[in-house]
């Protein structure tokens, strides 16, 4: 598929995404949201990647929002659909939240400058998120008369807390990087020069893993979100017992016993 809103690539086994809209921000689009969700299984898929990152394109802002050319669109299409007898709805919209809860792979958000209204929410789907030094992140949803979506109103406080939440989302505040560090919404901030080159590091780390053992864990982390403590401990024993007998555990313990580096890419089917 080729992106009119996103680039797509991978080197190094990272897939980088980058919302591709500089002149407007990198403002979301319906079309971009479809983009994004095939580009992440895309990532997913591709036996080349092991990492997905994205990003937006420029320095000024990872996503400042929805594009106000869709906002115009969504009304007069609403509008229209009340007066014709109360048609159905019909957005044929692609469920982000379900896809990204379903990948196999870890994801980094790299947030570099504004990240407001879905800009903010897209984030709390990936697994880490980082942000340059003059990033800044908010609901905004309330100040246009909205509310916020993609599953966020269950994620964020489960990120932050729900006091702060209440706070983002009730006030439409911006938040700067830092005061983001600080309540939990990203793990660290980076000069804006060198949030890619420092999230690319944190990729590498990654790769360093095994695959199996990240796709497991991964999985039992979000289940965690809604299960028990027993839930998680059965999970983790069938888990653990999948890992025991993987190609990629033998590969560790004969690297152990050689005093060598462990290669997992070498196991990439």
């Amino acid at each position: 598929m080729a992106y009119e809103t996103l680039l797509y690539e991978v080197s190094g086994d990272i897939a980088t995404i980058t919302l591709n809209r500089p002149a407007k921000m990198n403002a979301y689009t319906a079309e971009m949201g479809f983009e994004i969700a095939d580009a992440m299984l895309r990532a997913d898929a591709d036996p080349g990647a092991r990492v997905v990152i994205m990003t937006g394109a420029g320095n000024r802002a990872f996503c400042a929002g929805a594009d106000m050319a869709m906002f115009a669109s969504n009304i007069k299409s609403r509008e229209q659909e009340a007066a014709d007898d109360g048609a159905e709805h019909r957005r044929g919209a692609i469920s982000l939240p379900m896809i990204m809860r379903g990948l196999s792979k870890p994801t980094i958000a790299a947030i570099n400058g504004y990240a407001l209204g879905v800009g903010c929410t897209i984030p709390l789907l990936f697994d880490v998120r980082v942000a340059s030094d003059n990033a800044k992140m908010g609901v905004i949803f309330p100040r246009v008369g909205l509310m916020s979506e993609l599953g966020s109103s269950y994620l964020m406080p489960r990120l932050i807390g729900l006091a702060r939440t209440a706070e983002m989302m009730l006030t439409g505040r911006q938040y700067s990087a830092e005061q983001c560090l600080a309540m939990g919404l990203v793990s660290q901030v980076f000069p804006a020069a060198e949030l890619m080159a420092k999230t690319r590091e944190l990729a590498g780390e990654m790769l360093e893993c095994s695959p199996l053992s990240l796709a497991m864990t991964r999985r039992a982390l979000y289940q965690g979100l809604d299960g028990t403590l027993e839930t998680a401990m059965q999970f983790e024993g069938f888990a653990l017992e999948k890992c025991y007998v993987s190609a990629e555990h033998k590969e560790y313990v004969s690297a152990f016993l050689a005093k060598r580096k462990p290669d997992f890419r070498k196991l990439k089917q």
